[in-house]
């Protein structure tokens, strides 16, 4: 049976690989899909949240060696790659799972997230920067696959309050990303550091957010983001 366990690996695409990921996106071959979450403040003068940048992992045969054979490998022999995409974000996201695409709480809005087939559970999310920048993903150890904030997972399962988070790391990486109150129902597990050619996987019904990175100065940055699932006969929930 398999654990969907949270894990970082150093320098999983090399300088190279990422030049030849780089390379097809400038040739066109990865279809643009906007998104336009309705919770960027009118301040920011933005009209979307990111960019999402698909590629069809499965009819391009270099991009299927250059990460599909290596995440098989390392997670799963039957990991299959529901989504995969480079996404350019202009806004940090908020505190989300990526196991369920709708929330009701977020006035009706619906995501980009890919939903498991039948047969198949919610595996692992994959995000893998494609420069070095000064911003994190702050990933929880609270675990919801079928919810997708927090304010909603509150409302139906009343978990207790955990105070866990002080407010130096609060006001340093969560400010945009989740209120003070809900924040305090939440623990961190890890604060994956956006390096270059690194891989952060983790449970795709995990909460997890972007800290401030406006904060620190970007306009922008830019990763491979991938959602995947494993046969549910093989999945340890």
């Amino acid at each position: 049976m398999t654990n969907i366990n949270t894990l970082t690996i150093e320098n999983f695409l090399s300088d190279s690989e990422i030049q030849e990921i780089e390379e097809m996106y400038k040739n066109g071959e990865a279809s643009l899909k906007i998104d336009d979450v309705p919770e960027i403040p009118p301040e920011m003068n933005l009209d979307r949240t990111a960019n999402y940048w698909h590629f069809d992992i499965y009819n391009n045969l270099r991009l299927n060696e250059i990460l599909l054979l290596k995440l098989k490998k390392i997670f799963h022999k039957d990991l299959y790659v529901d989504d995969c995409h480079i996404l350019e974000s202009f806004y940090p996201y908020v505190v989300h799972t990526d196991a369920v695409a709708f929330d009701e709480s977020i006035n009706g809005h619906q995501d980009g997230t890919v939903q498991a087939n039948t047969g198949y559970t919610s595996g692992w999310t994959f995000i893998i920067p494609l420069d070095t920048y000064n911003s994190h993903t702050i990933i929880f150890d609270q675990e919801v696959p079928l919810i997708k904030v927090p304010c909603t997972w509150i409302q139906k399962e009343n978990p207790p309050i955990l105070d866990s988070i002080s407010d130096d790391i609060y006001e340093k990486y969560l400010k945009r990303a989740i209120s003070r109150e809900e924040a305090r129902y939440l623990s961190i597990e890890e604060i994956f550091p956006w390096k270059k050619g690194s891989l952060s996987a983790t449970s795709r019904g995990k909460f997890h957010c972007s800290d401030d990175f406006i904060g620190n100065g970007l306009k922008s940055k830019r990763a491979i983001v991938m959602w995947t699932t494993i046969p549910t006969e093989n999945f340890n929930g």
